[in-house]
């Protein structure tokens, strides 16, 4: 027992640190591509509309990503090969930004390389819970956000004294770092690999993708929590785009943008390493439920915020919407979905609400922010967030749920 428990507790660690390494690297991107690319002469409508380009490759490759990785490949070789391969991306996107069309192809790579890794983590830390009884996610997931909170602030300070790309390359060195940590942690075993372990015999093919399709649109409680998640997200998806905008019109620039993002990931911290213990004793879907009226009154109260510091004060919500749906929502998907299709179902899961939903909501945040303005796209955000909510309440009124 104590010897199971050691190994438990060295792979959590391994898993915190690849979790915290990579979103710590990943904000040098997520938290301030908008900024940077309207800081090299880019309108707030073109950036945006260069992410609504990138979520629709992101909203291709995951599904991909997690269907090779339940059959094919295990999560850790294909999180290695594709990370060494964002770094250079990473590095050299400051230098691309005089041309659109460079940009455009450095954010498609970076995309394929990068963007699409959160689900794909989550899956193989949840898939390692599984093995190590031991494990925390909330953990895991709750220390990334705290080591986003400090690079957020970090990389923020960094680009209003340094430009941005130094902010970069200390993303691109998080990443690598990350990477090394990953050798060290142990694969998720992919379904071949288990089958010709079990049965010891020649490895069988995985399942069909018909297959595969098949299982997850039966599923109609995980149905259910994708549309309501992609509504709650598209309204989140402004949040992540227009946020520098809605803070340049307040009075704020990079230094305040990195602030926001800080004290936005900070907060998801307490929730996230509470929600093992309050997942006990609460069912997943009810503690989904409620994080959805959370999102609500977070995007509702951004919307009407009069000044910066009303609008940056909002943002604690976080901890109790986003920080509260996304464990609750890996650990109903580890209760619903088969093995076979798990890491599938976690990563289409992950496009649709980091992907699909970032599809749809700069696209109509953009036509909105162009038509009016930036407060109306949170507008738009709160009425997706309240309709979400109400599709959470119906699947329990009518027991879709399961």
């Amino acid at each position: 027992m104590k010897r199971i428990m050691t190994e438990d507790l060295s792979t959590q660690i391994k898993c915190t640190l690849v979790h915290s390494l990579f979103w710590a690297s990943y904000c040098a991107y997520s938290s301030f591509i908008v900024t940077m690319l309207t800081d090299y002469g880019y309108s707030s409508a073109t950036a945006t509309a260069m992410m609504t380009a990138t979520s629709v490759l992101s909203f291709i490759a995951q599904p991909v990503s997690g269907y090779i990785c339940d059959n094919y490949i295990p999560h850790k070789w294909v999180y290695i090969v594709l990370t060494i391969c964002a770094i250079p991306t990473m590095i050299l996107m400051p230098s691309l930004l005089f041309s659109p069309v460079l940009t455009m192809i450095s954010m498609l790579l970076f995309t394929i390389f990068m963007v699409q890794m959160p689900g794909l983590l989550d899956a193989w830390v949840i898939g390692l819970t599984n093995l190590h009884p031991h494990m925390n996610y909330g953990i895991s997931r709750g220390s990334s956000s705290f080591a986003f909170a400090i690079a957020a602030q970090a990389m923020g300070a960094l680009t209003a004294a340094y430009g941005h790309g130094v902010r970069c390359w200390v993303g691109a060195f998080l990443g690598l770092l990350s990477v090394v940590v990953a050798f060290m942690l142990e694969p998720l075993p992919c379904r071949r690999s288990r089958d010709a372990k079990a049965e010891n015999q020649p490895v069988k093919s995985g399942l069909s993708t018909g297959e595969t399709i098949s299982r997850l649109v039966k599923n109609h409680a995980y149905i259910l929590l994708l549309v309501m998640s992609f509504l709650l997200f598209m309204g989140t998806s402004c949040f992540s785009s227009f946020i520098p905008v809605l803070t340049e019109e307040l009075g704020g620039g990079s230094g305040e943008v990195g602030t926001v993002f800080a004290l936005t990931a900070l907060s998801e911290v307490p929730a996230m390493f509470l929600m093992a213990s309050i997942l006990r004793k609460v069912p997943a879907k009810k503690v989904i439920v409620l994080a959805g009226l959370f999102y609500l009154l977070r995007l509702s109260l951004t919307a009407i915020a009069p000044n910066y510091i009303v609008m940056l004060l909002v943002q604690v919500l976080q901890g109790l919407s986003f920080a509260v749906i996304w464990p609750a929502s890996m650990a109903y998907l580890n209760q619903i979905m088969d093995y076979e299709v798990r890491s599938t179902a976690i990563m289409t899961f992950s496009s649709v609400t980091l992907g699909v939903s970032g599809i749809f909501g700069n696209a109509i945040g953009t036509a909105i922010l162009a038509a009016t303005n930036v407060r109306m796209v949170f507008v738009f955000a709160s009425v997706s967030a309240g309709v979400g909510l109400a599709l959470g309440l119906y699947g329990l009124a009518r027991k879709i749920w399961k």
